[in-house]
Parts: C-alpha cells; sequence; structure tokens
C-alpha cells in the first residue's frame, strides 16, 4: 500500500512539550469522508499504532467496529463476535492517542447516556479542546452496534447503517471509550462524543448507540495537538467532500429509544 500521505498538523494548545507525541490525537482521514462512502484501506494498523494505544476507528470495507485499547485491536463485527486483528489490517478511517489520564471523575450513579453527556461535557476544562475519554464501569443497559462489510461501489454511511446490527446487554461490565471533540472540528472528526465499548470479558464490543451506567469511573486525557492524515488515494482525492455531512452523521448516530 503506497505511503504517500499530505500531513495537517493543527497545534490545538499554546504550549507544546517535548512529551507532545503522546498528548496528541492522530487520525487517518476525516469522518465526512467516511460517511460518503471512503471504506478502502488507505493505511494499516502498523501504520497507525507507533501513534497511540487509545482510540477507535473502523476497518477496510467498513467490516465492522474499531476498538483499540491498551495497545490491542479489537473488531467487533456485525455477527457479534469480537476478533483481535492483525497488524496488516487495513483501516480508512482511524483515530488515537496516548491515554494518560489528567483527569479522574465518579460520575452520578444510575446515569443514562443522554445524561451522561452534558454532565461530562459540564467537567471539561475547556470545550475547545480534545478529550480521549474512558469510563470503566458496569452498566445496566447497554446498546451497541456494528455493520456489516461492504462491497463495491461502496454506499453512504447513513444508507449502510441502516443494516446494522444491535446487540444489547443487560449488567455487563467494560470500558467505554473514545473521544469528545469540539463544534469546530465538524467534518473532520465527530463533533460531541464518539464511543465504543469493549467488555472486561472481551467477549462484546460495538460502537455506543444507548447506555445506563450503574457505577463506573471517568478518566479523561486532554490533548494538546491533532495530527491528520490526509491520504492520496484516489477514493479519497476524488470523494465530494465540500458538502454538508451533518444531517447524514446524525442518522448514523440515531440511538433507539434508551428502555
Amino acid at each position: 500500500m503506497p505511503r504517500t500521505w499530505f500531513l495537517l498538523a493543527l497545534i490545538v494548545a499554546g504550549s507544546v512539550q517535548a512529551d507532545h507525541d503522546r498528548e496528541t490525537l492522530y487520525q487517518v482521514s476525516t469522518i465526512d469522508a467516511l460517511l460518503t462512502g471512503v471504506y478502502q484501506p488507505l493505511a494499516t494498523l502498523r501504520d497507525v499504532l507507533p501513534h497511540g494505544d487509545f482510540g477507535l476507528g473502523t476497518f477496510a470495507a467498513l467490516d465492522g467496529e474499531l476498538i483499540l485499547l491498551d495497545g490491542q485491536v479489537y473488531q467487533a463485527a456485525a455477527d457479534g463476535q469480537v476478533r483481535r486483528m492483525p497488524p496488516d489490517t487495513g483501516t480508512p478511517f482511524m483515530a488515537v492517542t496516548f491515554f494518560d489520564a489528567d483527569h479522574v471523575l465518579d460520575p452520578p450513579p444510575d446515569q443514562t447516556y443522554a445524561a451522561f453527556k452534558p454532565w461530562l461535557e459540564s467537567q471539561l476544562p475547556s470545550r475547545n479542546l480534545i478529550y480521549a475519554v474512558r469510563v470503566d464501569g458496569t452498566f445496566q443497559h447497554l446498546t451497541v452496534r456494528s455493520v456489516p462489510r461492504q462491497t463495491p461501489p461502496y454506499r453512504p454511511l447513513a444508507e449502510v447503517s441502516k443494516e446494522q446490527t444491535l446487540f444489547e446487554h443487560a449488567a455487563i461490565q467494560g470500558t467505554l471509550l473514545g473521544f469528545w471533540c469540539p463544534t469546530f472540528l465538524q467534518g473532520v472528526n465527530v463533533p460531541g462524543f464518539h464511543l465504543h465499548f469493549l467488555s472486561a470479558d472481551r467477549q462484546h464490543a460495538g460502537h455506543v448507540l444507548d447506555f445506563r451506567l450503574a457505577s463506573g469511573r471517568v478518566q479523561l486525557d486532554r490533548t494538546e495537538a491533532w495530527e491528520v492524515q490526509l491520504p492520496l488515494d484516489p477514493a479519497f482525492l476524488n470523494a465530494p467532500l465540500q458538502g454538508d455531512q451533518s444531517t447524514a452523521l446524525q442518522a448514523v448516530e440515531q440511538a433507539p429509544s434508551a428502555p
């Protein structure tokens, strides 16, 4: 796979420390490219893992949800299986960082996802930075999804997500992981929360749609820099990325009603 990229680096804080690489969100491609159907392999896990031990994304051909936790990459497949993935696996979109907690919080008990989001946003030191979010806990209820592997010609993600497989879990322990991004990153990453889940026994995983958190601990890692690899792959270069994809993103993130 050609490793010819155009590097866009944005410093999102006033100071850059000597170990700034650990405080960087490193990203392959953009969320709008994924929304329009750019599912081709734009990098491999081997390319991305030197830049982080924590993150999320998807696999080439949109083959399930990607979870990177403690340096290990897992696939939450549409058949419900959770698999460890080899380094040569391709990805069309992936965002990673090295997770070093800056803040540890105890969330109120019995929180729904709808209540959790404004609560955690109220705890953020600034809404103009990016935060890696990790929640280890017990979930009274959890809804996650995955999508089936696609074949060309690739359809937009909003269409594909209608074929998503939902997985409902009760009294499950595990980790929510992902990112909170400012509104000004719309089109490049997901504004607000984008979370995936991995169970403590590594048997269940997926993209988070809804939950009720019985108890847990929240850790936040503030990032101070952001690097986006814009691939010179024809699929990316020819993608129609000039329009507003916010409606499509909302459709993809829409969750069923909580019980």
